[in-house]
């Protein structure tokens, strides 16, 4: 019987940007209203750090949580998201460089 408590995906794309480029996208808060599409409530800073936690309100009483369970810059970005109804996902994001001026984003 298979396991319906639980999935997983692993979603990738090649990316025609450095993985600096990238990685500030990832990593950097005031950025990610720009290509996440949800608003950010709570955020530090600074770069995201190991312990961070930010809040995003992706509709009128809704709220989505990340904390930020490591940080390996500028390659692997490690989260657990918190979503409405009781979602969580343990999400590892992986930027690996594709030549010179491309990268290969991995998330989960």
């Amino acid at each position: 019987m298979a396991d319906i408590d639980s999935f997983e995906t692993c979603p990738t794309d090649i990316v025609h940007a450095s993985p600096e480029r990238v990685w500030e996208l990832l990593t950097v808060p005031a950025r990610l209203d720009g290509w996440l599409g949800v608003k950010v409530i709570e955020a530090p800073a600074h770069n995201l750090a190991v312990g961070d936690r930010l809040v995003f309100g992706p509709a009128p009483g809704l709220r989505l949580s990340w904390q930020v369970l490591s940080v390996e810059p500028p390659r692997t970005l490690e989260l657990d998201v918190k979503a409405p109804f009781g979602i969580r996902n343990h999400e590892v994001v992986v930027v690996s460089p594709v030549g010179t001026d491309s990268c290969r984003v991995t998330f989960n």
